[in-house]
């Protein structure tokens, strides 16, 4: 990224690019501080992908900052090398079992990185064939993980102790996304997957539609609630490694399907303007800006509040919204209980769990809160 002493922000980009492309870095300007970019490459997770970069500089942070830093890397090594082996456990447990499923995001692409460990996941994505829950929670229960949780936007939770989190997805995106046109495209979601040949309950993308994929959810988070650097670096990486085997016409075309053509090639431009010394204009520079802001995954202020909005706006009547959030539907409850599929009886029971979860659990709290300030305001 040019311009590259000016902010905490464009050093840090710049420590990332130097990482992936394995250069060496400039040292620190002076108007930036170590501890300032430790704490900001440690709200976008890429703390271990610096330290890469900080090795290789004259001037480096003291002794004590240097160490944790190391630590870091060091820890995300160790992490990265038992989440991809149990990736393949689990692969081989579920599919054994006739289960049909596709590992996503960064299951896939943390491979393609110089080193696997610059790629960091607080979780492994995986789809699965939504009929078969029961069994699947059969086979992780054998494989010594618990169920943590169902979460409302359709996938079940399972953790395994020390570090292992394990989302497994009923959808490839949420039923409540903002943009109605990925809904749509991924209606028929396992039309849009390839069986293995050697194993047909396990699935795959075409290239072309895993970079399509991967678009499509950082629009999800960009527009919810911010999306991190991370997603950026997977753009570069992946492009780096398919640019030129891909069929680029027919990813333009899709994505112009969900009308999010224009939005990709903006992403595009920001990783060229921070990773290869693209332009970087007025535009590129308030992406940057937010993008920084956002943390990993976007902040949940901004996600809840874009959710909630576009639902009020669509509501003429804040009490019929309030009630039909306080007591979802049979459809929306069948996302977060299964159980509903065979015994529906059990619906009032649900309701009343999800109450006790949402007083319980301090994040739905705080997701409380913003919702009825939001409503109070439509109200006023």
């Amino acid at each position: 990224m040019k311009q590259i002493v000016h902010t905490n922000s464009s050093y840090l980009i710049h420590l990332i690019g130097c990482a992936l492309n394995n250069t060496s870095p400039e040292e620190l300007p002076e108007n930036v501080t170590w501890e300032d970019i430790y704490r900001l490459a440690k709200y976008h997770s890429i703390d271990n992908l610096v330290f890469y970069s900080i090795e290789k500089l004259e001037k480096k942070p003291n002794e004590e900052l240097y160490k944790k830093w190391k630590e870091s890397r060091d820890r995300a090594i160790l992490k990265g090398i038992n989440q991809l082996y149990e990736r393949d456990v689990i692969i081989e447990k579920l599919t054994k079992a006739q289960i049909d499923i596709c590992p996503l995001k960064g299951c896939i692409i943390k491979e393609l990185y110089p080193s696997q460990d610059m790629r960091t996941m607080a979780d492994l994505d995986i789809l699965m064939d939504s009929n078969k829950a029961d069994l699947v929670k059969k086979v992780f229960k054998e494989m010594g993980y618990v169920l943590d949780h169902i979460d409302e936007e359709g996938h079940d939770v399972y953790k395994k102790k020390p570090v292992m989190n394990i989302e497994m997805h009923h959808y490839l995106v949420p039923l409540d996304i903002l943009q109605k046109e990925i809904l749509q495209y991924y209606e028929k979601q396992w039309e849009r997957l390839i069986p293995d040949k050697n194993n047909k309950h396990f699935y795959h993308m075409t290239k072309e539609d895993f970079y399509i994929y991967h678009i499509a959810h950082m629009v999800k988070h960009y527009k919810l609630g911010g999306t991190g650097i991370r997603s950026f670096m997977d753009i570069y990486i992946y492009k780096k490694q398919y640019k030129d085997i891909l069929n680029w016409k027919y990813i333009y075309d899709e994505l112009d399907k969900m009308k999010i053509k224009k939005l990709a090639i903006t992403f595009e431009k920001v990783v060229e303007a921070w990773f290869q010394d693209g332009i970087i204009d007025d535009e590129i520079e308030q992406i940057t800006t937010y993008i920084i802001t956002s943390g990993t995954y976007g902040t949940l202020e901004r996600s809840h509040k874009a959710v909630v909005q576009n639902k009020l706006e669509k509501s003429n009547n804040t009490f019929i919204y309030a009630i039909r959030r306080i007591f979802p539907n049979m459809k929306t409850m069948k996302r977060s209980y299964v159980i509903l599929y065979k015994f529906p009886i059990a619906l009032p029971f649900c309701w009343l769990h999800r109450g006790i979860r949402a007083l319980i659990r301090k994040d739905k709290r705080k997701k409380i809160k913003i919702e009825t300030d939001l409503m109070k305001h439509k109200k006023d």
